[in-house]
């Protein structure tokens, strides 16, 4: 590469940093400029749909094996913190006896408008639905040959008459109609399709894609049944539903990218697309799409800002404990050490420009950045842990910053230590160098 290449280059990254420092917040989290520096940074591309976030933590959730049941206050408050943060529908069971109590409550705080009992394709579970009155519910029923293997002596047809006798029934009861089709991702189109035109003409006014053994395909080119966007495409011109919606499992690890895929595709096709979503991920076997990282994609690639982002990891914290959940550490945006730093060329990193291993301040999800002190941090990851004890700037000079290193260096060094200092410890080898904290 020539000289004059290297020169424009140089000139580009210096105006590039320039930009990125003059908007970085450095201290106290300011979300005007934070905008700025995104929309500079990740260049967010437009998105032509309203995306509308169907949480279902409070049904498939719940039926992650090993879980605690909630106490009926317990479900409240997860619902009132998913309203908070912006959450447009809630997916909740109705059959148990907690179940009911927790809805009673949800509806007591003004949540009924947004609640929508999960049902079979039968009546006495739609009665229930009536009777706690509901105004929406979504009917659930295989779709794809396999999952109709559990109903041997059953015709296609019977299954279509079943669930078009279900969504006619709640129609005529007045309630907003999801039909979700289990297993569409491997099922023969020419059947789903029928499926789908006939609960259309039923009156169902939304077709979720159910993605039940996380096999889909996000692709573009990938051909049906598993192709997602192909499959969003061919609901679109061959059915009469008027919406669709996306419900991804996790078995492969694909459910935020079939999700994200989903809501691609429908972009110029629809004015608004559901996703079916549980916060941390929790359900069955490997669990669905979290909906926290589908919000977080949403706002930083596409700059979907309807959503209030602050509470993300309260609520995290929260289920988890309700629960019974071990939120892994490493738990992208809401996890213990999504903003923990701990090695010495992060924390370099981090000193000179949080960005370089932060893609977004951690003020923005509820979060805080957290300095740790192990065998790999380095003068620079003391200094910096420095300063965020003291709540001030040390100059590099100090004498008692270098008698600090020495200090923490000969700890690690000379007894082969494994472990990171905790709090306590590190602010009492920062007295010993003679700082007061």
């Amino acid at each position: 590469m020539s000289v004059y290449d290297f020169e424009a280059l140089e000139k580009k990254r210096e105006e590039f940093l320039s930009r990125v420092k003059d908007l970085a917040s450095y201290g106290q989290f300011d979300e005007e400029r934070w905008e700025r520096l995104k929309k500079f940074v990740y260049n967010p591309m437009p998105l032509n749909v309203d995306v509308v976030i169907d949480d279902c933590t409070l049904r498939e959730g719940l039926q992650m094996a090993g879980l605690l049941t909630p106490r009926p206050e317990e479900y409240l408050k997860i619902a009132l913190m998913l309203r908070e943060i912006g959450v447009e529908r809630l997916e909740v069971m109705i059959y148990a006896k907690s179940d009911k109590e927790a809805v009673k409550l949800m509806k007591d705080h003004g949540l009924g408008d947004i609640l929508a009992a999960w049902c079979r394709a039968n009546k006495k579970d739609l009665d229930q639905a009536i009777q706690m009155d509901f105004k929406q519910v979504g009917i659930s029923h295989p779709v794809s040959y396999i999952h109709s293997s559990k109903w041997p002596n059953l015709k296609l047809k019977d299954f279509v008459e079943r669930v078009v006798d279900a969504v006619t029934y709640a129609v005529e009861h007045g309630l907003k109609v999801f039909v979700h089709g289990e297993d569409s991702t491997r099922a023969d189109w020419e059947f789903e399709k029928l499926f789908i035109n006939a609960v259309a003409e039923a009156g169902a006014e939304v077709y979720r894609i159910c993605d039940t053994v996380g096999c889909g395909l996000s692709d573009p080119l990938a051909s049906l049944p598993n192709g997602i966007p192909a499959k969003v495409r061919y609901i679109r011109r061959e059915t009469k539903i008027p919406y669709i919606e996306i419900h991804a499992h996790d078995d492969l690890g694909n459910a935020v990218e079939n999700t994200m895929a989903t809501i691609r595709a429908a972009s110029g096709l629809y004015d608004r697309v559901y996703v079916s979503t549980t916060f941390l991920g929790l359900g069955d076997r490997a669990g669905n799409a979290e909906t926290e990282k589908i919000i977080m994609n949403c706002y930083l690639h596409y700059n979907v800002r309807k959503w209030n982002l602050k509470p993300l990891r309260e609520l995290a914290v929260y289920i988890a404990s309700s629960l019974g959940y071990h939120l892994p550490v490493n738990k992208a945006i809401v996890g213990d050490s999504v903003f923990a730093h701990e090695s010495g060329i992060h924390l370099h990193g981090i000193s000179m420009l949080p960005l370089t291993y932060e893609p977004f301040p951690p003020e923005l999800v509820g979060q805080r950045r957290s300095i740790v002190i192990g065998k790999r941090s380095g003068r620079h990851g003391i200094k910096l842990k420095l300063e965020q004890v003291l709540g001030r700037k040390i100059s590099d000079d100090d004498p008692r910053i270098l008698n600090l290193v020495e200090m923490i260096n000969y700890e690690f060094s000379t007894r082969d230590r494994r472990y990171p200092m905790g709090e306590e410890e590190f602010r009492m080898f920062a007295r010993r160098a003679g700082f007061e904290v």
